[in-house]
């Protein structure tokens, strides 16, 4: 071999074997402060509020697919791997040929193009996975289907069949409108949490059971409230949802306090402790993904102060979130992307 050509390959082993290296490293976004794996879940939720002003209310498909591309383009620049998108908000649909009527905050009347069609194609364009979410009993802010009756669970087995069949969704999500507060004089307030709890129970259970059936790779998740006891008195059976098999694939408890919370005159580390009450009920082999409230950037309060005080929240929230072992985290929602409190909250996570 030309010595020349055996001194180049020495000069340039070194190199060759570093470069090696780096690329056979767990992969790390974000900045030196928060670091992920091409594992860790990085989800965004997509409400039916963020429709009109992302540019997706009352549109041309040419107008559509072009704020589609806009919205994933965003996405992919804060380094987030999964979207939930608000299909059926209110016993209602974002796509046609349903049997549940028109979604009114997609537009007006009927497209003649299916609008979840089109999100699925841009978010597979940038490997961003999708999951509908969906209110399961919502019917307006103030009413909701009677959860114990069986053919409200089974019209609500059939709606997320409706979808599963029909679209390459990578999920299927439920948030946390499940029995109203038992405040007096709301609907069912009288129902019992353990009653509550079994009938939810039955509901998910039946959910889970159909999508596995059609499809084992389907994700299913919920979101419940962020408050444990809260969230069981909902009708949220949350130690069987995360020790059990056959209810969920993971669960995202919305924590959306900051730590600098006022509780009787007193500073408290609220998020912390929440995350903490959670992680304490263990997750047996569900994943928890934590819930954090971007929307709230810059929010101005009495109480929760933490969020004007600071604009390191989420990026401590989300340390200290792996650090109590949740595997990801899901931010309400994506037009907060565009707040400027949100974007400074978001430096980190800028691509």
């Amino acid at each position: 071999m030309n010595k020349y050509l055996i001194r180049l390959i020495k000069y340039l082993l070194p190199s060759f074997i570093f470069c090696a290296l780096l690329l056979t490293m767990p992969h790390a976004t974000a900045s030196a402060n928060v670091e992920t794996t091409p594992d860790t879940h990085r989800g965004i939720w997509f409400s039916y509020t963020d429709f009109e002003d992302a540019g997706l209310y009352n549109k041309t498909e040419t107008e559509f697919r072009k704020n589609a591309n806009k919205i994933f383009k965003k996405i992919k620049k804060y380094d987030f791997n999964a979207i939930y998108f608000h299909v059926r908000p209110f016993d209602d649909a974002v796509y046609p040929n349903s049997e549940f009527k028109w979604c009114t905050y997609m537009s007006d009347k009927p497209l003649s193009y299916d609008p979840l069609a089109i999100m699925i194609e841009y978010a597979n364009a940038y490997d961003i996975d999708f999951h509908a979410w969906i209110n399961p009993y919502r019917i307006t802010h103030t009413k909701i289907y009677n959860p114990a009756k069986k053919k409200v669970t089974d019209r609500i087995v059939r709606g997320v069949m409706e979808i599963i069949q029909n679209y390459d969704v990578d999920g299927i999500h439920f948030d946390d409108y499940f029995y109203p507060s038992k405040k007096k004089g709301n609907q069912f307030f009288k129902v019992k949490k353990r009653e509550r709890k079994n009938n939810i129970n039955k509901m998910v259970s039946s959910v889970y059971q159909a999508i596995k059936a059609y499809n084992p790779e389907i994700d299913f998740g919920i979101s419940p409230a962020g408050t444990v006891a809260y969230a069981e008195s909902l009708g949220c059976d949350l130690e069987t949802w995360l020790w059990e098999e056959g209810y969920v694939d993971y669960i995202v408890p919305q924590i959306y306090w900051s730590n600098n919370y006022i509780s009787e005159g007193k500073k408290v580390k609220l998020f912390n402790d929440r995350l903490n009450e959670w992680m304490s009920i263990g997750t047996g082999n569900t994943p928890v993904y934590t819930g954090l409230a971007l929307y709230k950037a810059g929010y101005q309060s009495s109480i929760d102060r933490g969020w004007k005080k600071s604009r390191t929240n989420i990026e401590k929230q989300i340390n200290r979130s792996f650090k109590k072992g949740a595997k990801g985290y899901v931010m309400f929602t994506y037009k907060s992307l565009y707040l400027p409190d949100a974007k400074k909250e978001m430096k980190f996570l800028k691509n």
